[in-house]
């Protein structure tokens, strides 16, 4: 009952609207809808990385950090929205009630750029570059077979962190747990290969 309340009230205050709220209100509607299913998608890990200026951390955009990404763009119709619909429901004109539109949905999107730039940001701090590794000293931490085999570790200090990865032994002998070694390549997102420092 208090559904189909809900759903009258709206109705109600859909149809007392002029037309230049109505379209107002839409767009924020519309955007708010957007909204919502964009957050729902993120959570449920479905979320489409989109790019569209190439404006993004490192060139590329992740869905959020470029301009014209559809996160800010939801973003701005959702400020522009609501705030042209207030506007006008509070008395001023329409120049006023759009500057007034354009102003918040500008500044929704500004907020909503950075923020994902922020959280790009984060992630590229807190997540380590095998790559970086290379030519780094490092210590085995699980016995190395030789010749490549693999069920090996090593623990890497770069970049003031300590990390522990998968790695192959470039000798011919296998390494012991506690000998010193050098990083030689990366070989993927997990796996160095290594060498005996002496």
């Amino acid at each position: 009952m208090m559904t189909f309340a809900f759903i009258d009230s709206v109705q109600g205050w859909w149809h007392g609207l002029s037309f230049a709220p109505q379209v107002f209100y839409g767009i924020g509607l519309v955007a708010g809808f957007v909204s919502l299913l964009l957050a729902l998608l993120a959570v449920l890990g479905l979320e489409h990385h989109d790019s569209i200026d190439g404006l993004g951390h490192g060139g590329v955009d992740h869905g959020g950090g470029g301009i014209f990404s559809v996160k800010p763009l939801t973003g701005f119709f959702l400020g522009f929205g609501w705030a042209g619909g207030l506007a006008l429901d509070q008395g001023l004109s329409m120049p006023l009630a759009l500057l007034c539109a354009f102003a918040a949905g500008g500044a929704l999107m500004a907020v909503v750029v950075a923020m994902f730039r922020g959280i790009l940001a984060m992630r590229s701090d807190g997540t380590v570059r095998i790559a970086d590794s290379v030519g780094a000293v490092g210590t085995v931490y699980v016995t190395l077979p030789a010749d490549k085999a693999v069920g090996g570790q090593v623990t890497v200090n770069f970049h003031g962190r300590q990390e522990t990865f998968s790695a192959l032994n470039a000798a011919s002998r296998a390494l012991l747990s506690g000998e010193k070694v050098k990083v030689v390549a990366a070989i993927d997102s997990a796996t160095l290969l290594v060498e005996p420092l002496a």
